[in-house]
């Protein structure tokens, strides 16, 4: 099988433990970048009073619902290439984005959350298990071990519900792994794997953004609509796609135009 945008290892890992990380995604230049917009986002949802949806809203921590709608600096990167071309290896040719935040878990702040799945719905395409959902967060500060870590049961996509474990206590799941990454590292991990946020014991405010991305046939989480502002601004296939502007259920028209520059480039240079 083609890969896109994974190496053969990738796949593999990706579909062993139902969870990937990959380091150095955003240079420390980027990282800069987005997160002064970043500030300046908050900024603006601070002195304006904006407040988010109760659909998306989380305790113990700072968070943009929508944060696609502060700038091109976030829309963009919902649309980032080289993540597109990963996401087609993992959910196939046509996907929606149906959520989208920017979060900053202060030091010292219990979990919003224990142990659970995004969603306990698998899809199938022949006798092809795809992801129904895929979060990717974008991580732009070094966390810490005891810095609110994301973190996941590793093979738990293939796990029954009552065979998960349970705990009162996130920090004390047996056999999890924490995501004490560097910044600009992308964390992406299948909406089915078994996964929690600790708590943050470290002095550190854990600073990311959050895309999520599902299948075509899903709509934007109530609260998450985009804006008819930035539907009317969507000029690309895959950003029109993105957005539900138009849905392709069946083929890859989003990525005929990258398809089509990357040709048009390599006959430039010949």
């Amino acid at each position: 099988m083609s890969l896109y945008g994974l190496t053969s290892e990738q796949q593999l890992m990706w579909d062993r433990d139902g969870f990937l990380v990959i380091e150095d995604f955003l240079s420390s230049q980027e990282v800069a970048s987005i997160n002064e917009d970043m500030d300046q986002a908050f900024h603006e949802f601070e002195v304006n009073n904006r407040v988010n949806p109760a659909t998306g809203q989380l305790n113990h921590v700072k968070q943009i619902c929508g944060i696609i709608e502060y700038g091109e600096t976030f829309a963009g990167l919902m649309e980032h290439k080289r993540m597109m071309n990963i996401l087609r290896d993992m959910i196939g040719n046509q996907f929606v984005m149906i959520d989208n935040d920017a979060l900053l878990k202060p030091p010292g702040k219990i979990s919003h959350t224990n142990w659970h799945r995004d969603t306990t719905t698998r899809i199938f395409f022949g006798d092809k298990q795809a992801p129904f959902m895929v979060k990717v967060f974008y991580f732009l500060s070094d966390v810490p071990y005891d810095g609110g870590c994301l973190a996941f049961l590793p093979g738990s996509i293939h796990m029954k519900d009552e065979d998960l474990p349970k705990v009162e206590k996130q920090e004390e799941l047996p056999g999890h792994v924490r995501m004490n990454v560097k910044a600009g590292t992308a964390v992406i991990f299948n909406g089915y794997t078994y996964h929690s946020a600790l708590n943050n014991f470290s002095d550190v405010t854990r600073r990311s953004l959050i895309y999520n991305y599902a299948q075509s046939c899903l709509r934007t989480w109530p609260g998450y609509e985009p804006s008819e502002e930035l539907k009317a601004g969507a000029t690309s296939n895959m950003r029109k796609m993105l957005l539900g502007v138009t849905p392709w259920m069946t083929d890859a028209k989003a990525f005929e135009e990258e398809d089509a520059a990357a040709s048009g480039s390599k006959m430039m240079m010949g």
